[in-house]
This record gives C-alpha cells, sequence and structure tokens, in this order.
C-alpha cells in the first residue's frame, strides 16, 4: 500500500526576492548569491547544473534567459540556498507505506496514488533524498523512471537524479542504514507518446488558484526556508542533519560530511570572513582576554567565500573527504588582545600601542626628523 501524502507549504520569509526574468517562477534570493553579494568571487554550480543552458554566470549573480523549463535542478545545486523554484514540498505521511516520487511530465492518472509529484526528479537534492527515506514506514522511496528523460529538455542520456541519489546512498551506507531502505531509481517506462507537453502540474496549479480566489491572495511561489538563517545556506545542512539524527540517532554521521578550515599565522584578525559568511560557518569570539573566529564544521557549505576574501590568504579549505575530519565547532584563531596606553582602545598588535597610535607615532618620528634632521626624542 502506497502512503498518501499531504503537500505542506512552508510560510513566506521575509527575504526580498524577486524573479530571475520576467515572468520566471525561477526566484533569487540576492543577500544570499555569493557573487550577487561579492562580484569577485565566482561561483557556478546553478550554472553548471541548468540543463537547458537557460543560466550563464556573470559578476553579480546568474542571469536567466530563454528554455528555462522549471526543473530546480539549479536550486538543488545552489550551496547556500539563494534559488528557489515552485513545485517542491516537503512531504508530511498521512498513513504508513510506501513512497512512490513522480514527474510532472507524466500524467496524473498514471502516477501511483498518492505519488509525490514534482516537476523534475533531479530537482531533489540530497537533503531532500534522506528526509524522504526517513519519513518511509515501508521499505525505500521509490523514484519513478518513466524513460522521458533523453526527450526532456531536462533530462538526458543520464537520469538527473542520478548524482543526488548516489551522495545520499553514500551516506546512509555510512550511518549503517540497510540497503533496503536506501532510495532507489525504479524503471517504470510508459509509452513516449505518455509524454505532457508541459513541465506544470494542473492539480496543483488548480489548488493554488481556488485558494487565491476564496483567500485574495495570489500563487506567488513560497520559498522553501522560513528563517532569516535558513536563507543564508544554512537550511540544507540543518534539514540533512536533522534527517540524519532521525534515521540514526546513536550513529555520528560520516566524517567526510564535515568540510574543514585551516588559518595561518598570517591572520590578522580583519574579521572579513566572519562578517562575509553566508552561513555563518565562521564567526567572531571573545575569550578570556583574547579574541579570534571559530569555526562550525556542521553549517560550513565548503563554498569558499572566506578563503576568497581573506585578505592575507591565511585560510585554507580542505576537502572533507577525510575520516578524521572534526565535527565539533572550534577556534581556528587567538590573538592576545591589549589595551592601548594612549588612547585605551582594545586591539591586537604585538605592542603595547594600537596600530592606529602607532601609525600617529610614525608619522610624528618622520615629521620631527624631517623639521630638524634628528630623531625625535
Amino acid at each position: 500500500m502506497r502512503r498518501n501524502f499531504e503537500l505542506v507549504t512552508v510560510p513566506q520569509p521575509m527575504p526580498r526576492t524577486h524573479p530571475l526574468g520576467p515572468g520566471s517562477s525561477l526566484q533569487v534570493v540576492p543577500a544570499a548569491c555569493l557573487p550577487d553579494r561579492f562580484p569577485q568571487v565566482e561561483c557556478r554550480r546553478c550554472t553548471d547544473a541548468c540543463p537547458t543552458a537557460a543560466l550563464s554566470a556573470r559578476g553579480a549573480g546568474p542571469i536567466l534567459g530563454d528554455g528555462c523549463v522549471g526543473c530546480g535542478q539549479c536550486v538543488a545545486a545552489c550551496p547556500t540556498g539563494a534559488l528557489h523554484a515552485p513545485g517542491f514540498r516537503v512531504p508530511a505521511p498521512a498513513a504508513p507505506g510506501r513512497i512512490a516520487v513522480d514527474c510532472w511530465r507524466v500524467p496524473a492518472a498514471d502516477s501511483p496514488r498518492g505519488a509525490l509529484r514534482l516537476p523534475c526528479l533531479g530537482g531533489l537534492s540530497t537533503a531532500a533524498l534522506l528526509e524522504l527515506t526517513a519519513v518511509t514506514t515501508d521499505g525505500a522511496p521509490e523514484l519513478l523512471d518513466r524513460g522521458f528523460c533523453p526527450q526532456c529538455p531536462a533530462g538526458g542520456g543520464v537520469h538527473p537524479a542520478t548524482k543526488p541519489l548516489a551522495d545520499a546512498n553514500r551516506i546512509l551506507e555510512g550511518i549503517g542504514v540497510p540497503e533496503e531502505r536506501w532510495p532507489r531509481l525504479s524503471s517504470h517506462r510508459l509509452p513516449i507518446t505518455r509524454m505532457a507537453d508541459t513541465s506544470g502540474e494542473p492539480l496543483l496549479e488548480e489548488r493554488l488558484s481556488r485558494r487565491a480566489l476564496l483567500t485574495g491572495g495570489t500563487n506567488r511561489p513560497k520559498h522553501p526556508a522560513g528563517t532569516a538563517a535558513s536563507r543564508t545556506g544554512q537550511p540544507e545542512r540543518a534539514r540533512l542533519f536533522a534527517a540524519l539524527a532521525r534515521l540514526a540517532p546513536e550513529r555520528e554521521p560520516p566524517a567526510w560530511l564535515f568540510p574543514t578550515i585551516t588559518a595561518s599565522d598570517a591572520c590578522a584578525h580583519h574579521q572579513v570572513c566572519a562578517s562575509a559568511c553566508p552561513a555563518g560557518a565562521i564567526r567572531s569570539y571573545r575569550s578570556e582576554g583574547a579574541v579570534g573566529i571559530r569555526f562550525d564544521p556542521t553549517a560550513c557549505t565548503a563554498c569558499g567565500l572566506c578563503v576568497a576574501l581573506c585578505p592575507e590568504q591565511a585560510l585554507t579549505l580542505v576537502a572533507s573527504d577525510l575520516a578524521d575530519s572534526p565535527r565539533a565547532p572550534r577556534a581556528l584563531t587567538r590573538h592576545a588582545e591589549r589595551t592601548c596606553p594612549k588612547c585605551g582602545v582594545a586591539h591586537q598588535g604585538s605592542g603595547d600601542l594600537c596600530p592606529g597610535c602607532e601609525k600617529d607615532r610614525g608619522f610624528a618620528r618622520d615629521a620631527f626628523h624631517t623639521l630638524f634632521g634628528t630623531a625625535s626624542p
């Protein structure tokens, strides 16, 4: 017996979002987009993931051209949660059973009763697949391969869900979940003549239209995250670890899920990394007469922004495929804090004077030498 689903709509958050193109349902949160905030930082994950080449990269974020089919593959690839495509909802199980996931291009009459219907199975992220596994009480989530992908603009020779499935199953193996519970791609071919011409979901659109008519609202798409923190990359990581805690509460997540950042002695505590980190993985701290930065690997999306922006190039991001990657938050740097005897400002310099007063003293010394030809007393 298959599970019947209620599609849960998450409340619209407060961030400023706007469509990526006229009439486009693909939304962007500029504050969470790395190139939008820092044009000197290159991030092409969304453009590389787009199967129709509708997205192109620029210094201030992606540009959407013609050809977008709303498949959500760019959303699943975005490391900071800056993109949103409508039609993807987190299922809430109404009754025990198995989960079947089907594509909108499959006519509703051909989908199993209670199937979770999405614009494209390639729009399921690794975290979403783990969530589906966590709510499945009978067997494993079953992604239905209808054989349409080679003829679909969002498909191709390789099914678009192949990579996120492989990533999810690698994680499930790492926490000891039996293979019979892993999400899988199942072949349930249909004649190509059954493939719908549109990627829209008439039933969902009809429900949204009726709701808008009754409430006076609009069909404006909902962002999948509801808090300010989750708009900057945290939600995908938080969802992933929450699903793992539900699947195997007694097991530690695999160490290779945790990126590693190291800091060299060149760090001057400018705190640019802490100010810029879109996920809040790097933060400043002050403790017992010292200051520094702390790193939380559970929040890190490995976007590399901190490394790119560090004025001293003191940070190094290490690949997370290391068995001994630390999991707990930890201090990366520690600088003794002094109080300047001249101005009373706290500073981390090696001398007694703060950098500003030290600079002023240097100017005064040079001026004295210029006027009198000798060093100042």
